[in-house]
């Protein structure tokens, strides 16, 4: 290759991570070789920040700050934490207040510019992947890294006051996918030409849901009804069920404000239900897939999953069968008909099961049969134990439990 070719070459690169970022380059190197020559007295860790999408933004920042805090509580000994966002722009701005107002944060082209670096630094335990699955159960021994100050609290019990509300008031967040977020803020060609159709599986109807909500609110809870952008409104005429989404009360303040004081959540599985996961809220998931994938097992939800039915004969597949299929922790629709595979959503019926027992589950009322523990000790052995699941026994700890509802009506699943 000629010079002239290199140059080009080098030209292309810049214009492709962009004249400001690559501006911060050179600072951000001797940065990094700074961090360097510290971490041979104390510690560095450099924390990506997958600040884009809330669901990143918000589960595994959270997992890698609490491990954080255990592993400096193990050694007795100081560590430098730097978390540093990959975007320049955060998915709720709000939520970027807490953490840079919690932890040392590195942002903008020059946070970017540290993280390129850094993981590029082969030295152990200098930069640090996040993930959203929590095998050690850090969420689960620790309480939540983030608070609100007085000023916000105060914002948010006003909020609930001008709805007739009051902060210790029962109420519930539902948060129901469809494809109108991803299809609005990141349309075909945002990311190199993604249609982001793989994902519909993932969809419900809100109309399915009215029941639900309605039988909640007849039982003394609130319900608001979740999202930034959403495809249609929920209808209902029962004064305490709100469609927060869509009534112009929305607020990316509130957004968090309510993950983070709700009685329960009720979620299909989609980036906003990070939001009461780490304020340790309760979570519900309903007409959730992928049925066997590690972060939705990983947590201690309840699951009543969409029902996963053989194209040819129309009967339920049992877990052996979606096993045998290879559509156990499959994330893209296409993969789910290629096997032969129908999904059904749940019905309204099954919807207003799943959260009554929800709400039974959190007030201390509900009664588990002998033959629903029976199942679920069961269910959990498999999903504990099976080669397909698990690359060794009990990898991803198992801290989630299906829906006695869901086992008791398709009993047949654990054939």
């Amino acid at each position: 290759m000629n010079l002239k070719s290199k140059l080009r070459k080098k030209l292309l690169v810049i214009k492709s991570i962009g004249l400001k970022k690559t501006l911060f380059l050179p600072i951000a190197l001797i940065f990094v070789c700074c961090l360097l020559l510290i971490s041979k007295f104390i510690p560095v860790n450099i924390h990506r920040i997958y600040n884009s999408r809330i669901g990143h933004f918000a589960l595994n920042t959270e997992i890698s700050a609490t491990r954080a805090r255990e592993k400096e509580g193990r050694l007795g000994r100081r560590i430098i934490n730097l978390y540093c966002f990959e975007s320049l722009e955060s998915a709720n701005t709000f939520l970027e207040t807490l953490w840079k107002r919690t932890l040392t944060c590195l942002t903008g082209n020059f946070g970017w510019a540290i993280l390129d670096i850094a993981r590029r630094v082969k030295k152990q335990d200098f930069f640090i992947e996040t993930e959203a699955i929590d095998r050690e159960g850090y969420l689960d021994r620790s309480a939540p890294t983030l608070k609100f100050n007085d000023a916000e609290l105060k914002t948010g019990k006003v909020f609930l006051q001008s709805i007739g509300l009051d902060i210790d008031t029962k109420f519930v967040c539902l948060n129901v996918r469809d494809d109108s977020f991803l299809a609005k803020t990141k349309p075909v060609g945002w990311h190199s030409n993604r249609d982001w159709s793989y994902h519909n599986y993932r969809d419900s109807d809100i109309k399915t849901y009215v029941a639900a909500a309605e039988a909640l609110a007849n039982m003394g809870y609130t319900v608001f009804r979740m999202g930034a952008i959403v495809k249609e409104p929920l209808i209902s005429t029962h004064p305490r069920v709100i469609d927060y989404a869509t009534n112009g009360t929305r607020t990316e303040f509130l957004d968090i404000f309510l993950g983070a004081h709700c009685t329960f959540t009720i979620s299909v599985g989609s980036g906003w239900d990070s939001i009461p996961t780490i304020f340790r809220r309760t979570v519900v998931w309903v007409n959730h897939l992928p049925l066997f994938d590690a972060s939705g097992l990983t947590p201690p939800n309840t699951v009543f999953p969409k029902i996963l039915i053989d194209q040819k004969s129309g009967n339920l597949l049992s877990v052996s069968e979606i096993l045998d299929r290879g559509v156990a922790d499959k994330f893209n629709s296409q993969a789910y008909k290629d096997a032969g595979v129908e999904i059904r959503d749940l019905s309204s019926e099954e919807l207003v099961e799943s959260v009554t027992e929800m709400a039974q589950r959190v007030e201390g009322t509900f009664v588990e049969t002998p033959e629903q523990k029976e199942m679920q000790a069961k269910l959990k052995h498999i999903l504990s134990t099976h080669p397909k699941l698990q690359p060794s026994p009990n990898y991803y700890p198992i801290r989630a439990q299906f829906a006695s509802c869901f086992l008791s009506r398709y009993s047949n699943f654990l054939d």
